[in-house]
């Protein structure tokens, strides 16, 4: 087995103190709509970076940029608002902050969003947050190269997948891979992402709670997973959850900032009272929550064919219909239990979710990802959201936007524990004998 290790990621412009990471941009504006005076206050993380406030005045969204000037300077590009002179007599200013990368409380003024994230964390955590924070930006400058080698590793172009992983992930491709590297490597690669994003560990958790699974009957998982990646929606669902994954990693700017509420969260520390994360574009988004939802259902019978072989079922024989207690979810009605792998793909989502009663872990990390409440929530056109305050509202129910992104960035680290099952019946269904009617190893 290849172990490797991703070299130090760091940017000191960026992450360290005193860059571009604690860099207040500041000008002095008047809103477009009310022509009230604003001072408006960007703390740049990046070269480029989109972001959108409400006015403090009449809370209608200012929109703009900070982009890298010709000295590699941050500057401001603001389109249509007019600049206003910072002597301008009698104004009353008002003053509106916003960051890159981090969270922070619009009403504290003057107080810089990455002090106050250095703060609540401490320095030696604010420290690994921050290489944290570069990984996943490693990442995402990287997201084109990585759409490239994946989609060459699912339509098994190997000579392409290896030039594509040599020129821009050399610290993590041999020179001469081995059919078992070219199914591991790149998702051992995808797997330092997801360490990045998933402070808690669930992913690791709940992969080897799934996967010890396959090690009870080898043979009968290869003979399973040989047939069905032999079928043609194999590829076609894998290639539909890797779209989501690297369409949300392609927009990581919209989510980054809740990474440090993940992160505080897995300390166990209280998220401060204010805190706010910018706008990201919800319409999308939301989007983004539903298609997630259900491409990760349309994975769940193969962690049920799993359960099966290991409980010494056919992998597509959930209950004999008359004989109790077989695999009966407590909180099912009779009428909802399911019989076979058939019925399980038609049944509606609370069904499915019912049975992954034996994968505590996997269930934990799956409520975590798809809350109901949430869920249920953005599936309606009640469903709203206020850039001032911060909040999602569905009818009498308010949630801080923050949880919101929650729930997508542990979505991502779920696609990914998608890719890497999916994986799993690659390798497996590729060393079934089918003609001797045996499992060859995986040596």
């Amino acid at each position: 087995m290849t172990v490797f290790i991703l070299p130090k990621i760091q940017d000191k412009r960026r992450c360290a103190p005193g860059g571009w990471a604690s860099m207040i941009l500041r000008a002095y504006i008047e809103c477009p709509a009310c022509e009230a005076p604003v001072i408006l206050r960007v703390g740049v993380a990046r070269e480029r970076q989109p972001f959108a406030v409400a006015c403090p005045v009449c809370q209608s969204t200012i929109r703009g940029e900070t982009i890298e000037a010709d000295d590699g300077l941050p500057r401001f590009h603001l389109p249509g608002i007019k600049k206003l002179p910072p002597e301008l007599p009698d104004a009353d200013w008002k003053v509106v902050t916003t960051y890159g990368d981090l969270p922070n409380n619009p009403e504290s003024g003057e107080f810089s969003a990455f002090l106050s994230a250095y703060q609540t964390f401490g320095d030696g955590p604010f420290q690994t947050y921050l290489q944290h924070v570069a990984t996943v930006r490693w990442f995402g400058e990287r997201v084109d190269a990585l759409e490239h080698a994946y989609g060459f590793y699912l339509r098994e172009k190997w000579d392409l997948l290896d030039s594509v992983m040599t020129r821009h992930f050399a610290e993590v491709w041999p020179d001469k891979p081995s059919a078992l590297d070219r199914h591991t490597l790149i998702h051992r690669l995808l797997y330092m992402l997801v360490l990045a994003m998933d402070p808690k560990g669930m992913y690791p958790a709940a992969k080897y709670e799934t996967w010890s699974r396959s090690f009870k009957k080898h043979a009968e998982f290869s003979e399973c997973a040989h047939s069905i990646i032999s079928q043609p929606d194999f590829n076609a669902t894998r290639r539909r959850v890797f779209e989501q994954f690297i369409g949300l990693l392609r927009n990581y700017t919209e989510w980054m900032p809740t990474l440090a509420v993940t992160h505080l969260r897995a300390r166990e520390k209280p998220i401060p009272e204010g805190w706010r994360v910018p706008l990201g574009r919800i319409d999308s988004l939301r989007d983004a929550y539903r298609q997630n939802f259900e491409v990760s259902c349309q994975m769940l019978p193969l962690i049920i064919r799993l359960q099966n072989i290991a409980e010494g079922r056919a992998p597509d024989v959930i209950r004999t219909p008359g004989i109790t207690g077989e695999w009966e979810p407590r909180a099912l009605q009779t009428k909802d239990y399911v019989n076979n792998i058939n019925q399980y793909i038609k049944a509606k989502a609370a069904t499915k979710e019912a049975y992954l009663n034996r994968h505590r872990l996997l269930r934990c990390y799956w409520n975590s990802a798809f809350s109901r409440d949430v869920r249920n929530s953005i599936a309606h056109a009640e469903f709203d959201y206020v850039m001032h305050d911060g909040i999602v509202t569905y009818k009498s129910r308010k949630v801080p936007y923050y949880v919101f992104i929650e729930a997508l960035i542990k979505q991502v680290t779920l696609l990914a524990f998608w890719l890497d099952l999916c994986k799993l019946y690659a390798i497996y269904g590729s060393r079934w004998d089918a003609q001797n009617g045996k499992f060859m190893g995986l040596n």
